[in-house]
């Protein structure tokens, strides 16, 4: 929440918690309560590989998708570029803002398009038991710009 309030986002594309994320629901509806605009991924659909946000509010219908992640169904897709913050998912990150994920890729495609612009701020969401070594990076790879985990916000410095 004061990551949100100190960045001063208004547009927030955030991720449904999933298999042992942190669930951060009572966050968000806050900022809902707010007055803030959120967004959920959603990968169903055709492309098995592509990614879009789409708007999510209180009152929006979730269905699971292949993987049995929440969607919000029935709502506007909204761009990525179009946001403020981007709130992601991990399963491991390094000091150098190197972020691993589920493996599949779809955060990495849906920014490449963005990927040198300061906006939306990218930040990962973890426990600090995540932070790993210093990873290898892939020419694919997009980077965060920092973290928030159960000791705070810290930025990299790439």
């Amino acid at each position: 929440m004061q990551l949100a309030l100190s960045s001063q986002a208004q547009s927030i594309a955030c991720f449904w918690p999933f298999d042992g994320e942190p669930d951060i629901q009572p966050v968000y509806q806050r900022l809902l309560a707010d007055g803030f605009e959120l967004a959920l991924p959603v990968i169903s659909g055709d492309d098995k590989h592509g990614m879009q946000f789409h708007a999510w509010r209180a009152d929006t219908k979730l269905v699971e998708n292949r993987f049995g992640i929440a969607e919000p169904a029935g709502t506007d897709r909204m761009p990525i570029a179009g946001f403020d913050l981007l709130i992601m998912p991990l399963v491991a990150y390094d000091r150098l803002g190197n972020r691993l994920g589920m493996g599949l890729g779809y955060y990495d495609r849906h920014l490449e398009l963005i990927r040198d612009s300061a906006s939306p701020l990218r930040v990962g969401l973890a426990y600090s038991l995540q932070e790993i070594e210093p990873i290898g990076k892939n020419t694919w790879d997009i980077p965060l710009h920092g973290v928030v985990n159960e000791h705070g916000w810290f930025t990299f410095v790439g």
